[in-house]
């Protein structure tokens, strides 16, 4: 009788917890208007079929040796398990990327988990491409796509979406896709806008996507197609092909309270408050709407720059306030996409962690000896790795004021809360199948 009673008060004593838990997730959630990312609607048959295969075809790259899905396996998470991509003249050897006579691209690729959503209004790392739906306008690279009335506006009017006009921009990096000056004629095009136009003559000039983009577009004349179509269908089948919403995170904000455990519970806790992730993770996908200084270590050959020294966002605004600051990528399958941060500096979750743990002390104590080991098979060298005392000194004065501040206190009971809500509860079932 004495151990049902103390089995009883225990099981009380559980729920209770629970319920305490619930309670105080209920007020967050609601403070932070947080909700369950919804299955996109909208999905056109023969519109997803084309974005399918032009996501996997070659044949829109300068060399006819790359396609996007090179960079973005959905068997990998979406991306190459690289910390930076291998670009044009890359090759797979079973699962592991190689950089043969290919390049080293600057920057991480990017996960591709619903990037369709319609809180995404910025695209790229240092969010070059952006769209504001409620004006119809894009600011690109490229000017002519830009302003209230862009002069290719033929094409414009068929993106429809930030995800779609990042589409156009892969194929037009040498590095990426386009190929070498000198190797074939879309490196050889004189702008973006003749590398659109030979790659849909490439692509209309296949009895096989005469047929998809006629089916797809079936109003549409075969010479009104231009490389907005194409753009437009690839997004269309990444939207969909890279939903996240049955995670359990996404269940329980549907309101089944069974979908989290009490470690997910209090993970989800540490989220919202000493561990700050909510300060920058905002919204229904937890990120994807700005933009953060983290000091995050520099791997890889950075962006534009000769000192190998990436100042992200500053590249595209010029304002000092940018400085170092990067795009904060949405959190809805974040275990299956690793190495994290625009350069792939860290191979897990935990690092990730320790990293905002320890402010901007962790610059100083970064171990670069996983990259070293880990990809030198993929690079044929080293990859460069920042130690530049200078460099550093510039990155921790850029700083997000609460990482500078080392304002992120959690304990280690904390942090393995907060590293199993973040591997378990936002991570889709059905990706993992």
């Amino acid at each position: 009788m004495k151990v049902i009673l103390i089995l009883t008060l225990s099981l009380v004593a559980s729920f209770g917890h629970a319920d305490q838990l619930d309670i105080k997730l209920k007020r967050y959630t609601e403070r932070f208007f947080l909700k369950a990312v919804e299955k996109p609607t909208g999905k056109k048959v023969e519109l997803y079929k084309l974005g399918k295969e032009l996501f996997n075809e070659k044949e829109i790259s300068g060399n006819r040796n790359i396609s996007c899905a090179d960079c973005h396996m959905p068997e990998l998470g979406s991306g190459d398990k690289l910390p930076v991509g291998i670009g044009e003249g890359g090759k797979w050897q079973g699962k592991e990327r190689l950089i043969s006579k290919g390049q080293v691209i600057p920057r991480n690729s990017q996960p591709l988990y619903n990037l369709g959503h319609e809180e995404i209004t910025h695209m790229f790392w240092d969010g070059r491409v952006h769209y504001r739906k409620d004006w119809d306008v894009y600011t690109t690279p490229v000017e002519a796509l830009n302003g209230d009335y862009p002069e290719r506006w033929d094409i414009t009017e068929n993106l429809g979406s930030a995800l779609a006009a990042q589409a156009l921009f892969p194929i037009t990096s040498h590095e990426e896709m386009r190929g070498k000056k000198g190797s074939n004629d879309i490196a050889n095009a004189p702008n973006e806008e003749a590398v659109w136009k030979i790659v849909m003559r490439r692509l209309l000039a296949m009895p096989k996507y005469r047929k998809l983009f006629k089916e797809a577009y079936s109003a549409t004349p075969k010479n009104e197609l231009n490389i907005g179509h194409f753009a437009q269908a690839i997004a269309h089948f990444e939207t969909h092909e890279f939903a996240a919403y049955n995670t359990p995170w996404d269940n329980y904000l549907r309101g089944d309270k069974s979908a989290l455990n009490q470690k997910a519970k209090r993970g989800a806790l540490v989220f919202m408050e000493s561990g700050s992730c909510v300060a920058c993770h905002v919204g229904t996908l937890l990120g994807g709407r700005g933009f953060a200084a983290v000091a995050t270590p520099q791997i890889g050959p950075g962006k534009n720059d000769p000192r190998k020294n990436d100042e992200g966002r500053f590249l595209v605004t010029g304002r000092e306030y940018d400085r170092y600051r990067f795009r904060i990528p949405p959190l809805r399958n974040i275990a299956l996409t690793a190495p994290y941060f625009h350069s792939g500096a860290y191979g897990s979750l935990e690092e990730v962690v320790e990293h905002y743990r320890a402010g901007i002390k962790a610059l100083d104590h970064y171990d670069s000896s996983w990259v070293i080991n880990s990809f030198k098979k993929n690079f044929d060298k080293i990859l460069f790795v920042e130690t530049n005392p200078y460099m550093l000194f510039k990155k921790k004065d850029a700083a997000h004021p609460i990482f500078k501040n080392g304002e992120i206190q959690i304990s280690n009971s904390q942090k393995s809360d907060l590293v199993y809500f973040l591997k378990h509860a936002l991570t889709d079932g059905e990706q993992l199948k």
